[in-house]
């Protein structure tokens, strides 16, 4: 064989096993190095106001470093406060209302069973009362056999969310414990970032250090990119759905446009999955001034999302909506639900690698260029 297609194929194999190892690493011990993320990147956000305290306000770095965590975490328990504060005033609204919109849903039920389903059921059982012994007996078999499969898929349901409560609740002192360490660890990766800097940068190659400035600098771009397009695109429906809201008369407005900012977050749903059952529920229960200015208010959001969202797309990402669907498949088959929400990210840091250069660079190393 050709020493030259020896070596290319040797190069491959190794570049392939190493791409497969950092997926298992990752897969596996993601609960590990979630929290190491975030300890960076939340020095990372605490370094420009921790410089100028420490540069322009001559306070030592480790005062300066706690002074920024703190007001960090104060703005976010007072921003948890009042999220907190409002969904608790909006529950206690509708604990107030709901048992009578549900008495007036129920009715509407049982007139709408009473007068289109049952004429349909009396139907269907002068037709099964023509049938033959042996029809007869295989309907109402396969009839039993489908309602014990349905039974069973709901007593399952209820069974793993019983098996769920215990979970979540012993995962309550772990996320503590969690949260303590993240904490700590921002404080003192903070505290000594310019002498941590130094260290790896003292002990890289100078074209490893070069190479991974690049990619961070890509990577950087990319997030900051599809983090501002998110977050114009959550402010604009935000407003759009609260105004709606509060114009028609709805209660609780603030706390139900956030919800709907919470959905709208998730790839691929939007706020349809809130407003498209509150429309049907509204026409059911013949409130129609209600049905029509939430359907004219999710049209507006719906339309001004369309409008814009290319524009802010392609002036923040230029990522092409069939990636988006790709990289969500893909999460979900592998993680579930998480993956759904982590397909994002990933297709935003595989951007920032191509802007990057490192699959030319690969590619390059394969062919003996680099």
């Amino acid at each position: 064989m050709d020493k030259s297609i020896l070596t290319k194929t040797l190069k491959l194999c190794i570049i392939l096993l190493l791409i497969v190892s950092i997926y298992f690493i990752f897969r596996y011990t993601f609960s590990l190095i979630f929290p190491m993320i975030i300890v960076f990147l939340i020095a990372y956000l605490m370094e420009p106001a921790v410089k100028f305290l420490h540069t322009n306000l001559k306070l030592p770095r480790a005062l300066a470093s706690i002074l920024t965590l703190l007001t960090l975490l104060l703005v976010g328990i007072g921003i948890l406060f009042m999220v907190v504060t409002e969904i608790y005033e909006g529950i206690a609204y509708l604990a107030e209302i709901l048992p009578e919109q549900l008495h007036q849903f129920g009715t509407i039920m049982d007139q709408f069973f009473t007068q289109r389903i049952l004429p349909i059921y009396e139907q269907i059982l002068l037709l099964f009362n023509q049938l033959t012994a042996d029809d007869q007996l295989f309907v109402e078999e396969y009839i039993t056999d489908l309602f014990k499969h349905v039974a069973g898929l709901v007593g399952m349901f209820f069974q793993s969310l019983l098996f769920a409560i215990p979970r979540n609740l012993a995962a309550i002192p772990e996320s503590i414990t969690v949260t303590f360490f993240i904490l700590l660890a921002s404080f003192l990766l903070s505290a000594d970032y310019p002498g941590i800097k130094h260290f790896f940068a003292k002990h890289i190659p100078i074209k490893v250090s070069t190479k991974l400035q690049h990619i961070v600098y890509h990577l950087k771009k990319s997030t900051l990119g599809y983090l501002k397009a998110q977050f114009i695109l959550v402010a604009i429906s935000f407003h759009l759905i609260f105004l709606g809201l509060s114009i028609i008369g709805v209660k609780h407005a603030l706390t139900i446009a956030l919800f709907m900012i919470l959905v709208d977050l998730i790839p691929f749903l939007g706020t349809g999955l809130l407003f498209i059952p509150w429309i049907g529920y509204s026409f059911i229960t013949a409130d129609y001034p209600m049905t029509i200015g939430l359907s004219i208010v999710y049209g507006i959001v719906i339309i001004t999302r369309q409008l814009i969202e290319p524009k802010i797309y392609s002036m923040n990402m230029a990522i092409h909506p069939l990636a988006w669907l790709v990289a969500a498949f893909i999460g979900m088959r592998i993680w579930g639900v998480l993956g759904l929400l982590l397909a994002p990210f990933a297709i935003i840091i595989l951007k920032g690698l191509i802007d990057a250069g490192l699959f030319r660079w690969l590619i390059g190393y394969i062919n003996g260029k680099t």
